[in-house]
């Protein structure tokens, strides 16, 4: 007979009180690899000629660019997307509310300097007692 084990803890969540809104996007090409809990940012969205018009075409949240990624726009739900050499296709949670210290985000920048632009769009960030 098998060992049971429990699952694991998610730390990515902070809350539960409701379910998340999920949505369907693209990550850029050249984003590289990006991991669960990377806040993402905003760049364009694919075009009405598109099959799946509308979809947010994002990257990783980075403060030093004026492109639309500087401001959050998602979190990342898959656990790994590889988006090196061509765009590729993921879910991300829209609201919710996050372990302040799972989230991830491109260059330099940290959980407090977007806070309250995440708090704005309704991805609320809490800090986790272990």
């Amino acid at each position: 007979m098998a060992e049971y084990t429990s699952p694991s803890f998610d730390e990515l969540f902070a809350g539960g009180v409701q379910p998340e809104r999920m949505t369907a996007i693209i990550i850029k090409s050249g984003a590289g690899v990006v991991t669960r809990g990377t806040v993402l940012g905003r760049v364009s969205q694919l075009p009405e000629s598109d099959l799946y018009a509308g979809t947010p075409v994002v990257v990783p949240v980075d403060s030093t660019k004026t492109d639309g990624s500087q401001t959050p726009y998602c979190i990342l739900a898959d656990s790994v997307v590889d988006a090196t050499t061509g765009d590729a296709r993921a879910a991300a949670y829209l609201d919710g509310e996050f372990n302040r210290d799972a989230l991830k985000f491109g260059g330099t920048d940290k959980v407090a300097q977007h806070e309250v632009a995440m708090r704005n769009i309704g991805l609320i960030t809490k800090r986790v007692v272990k």
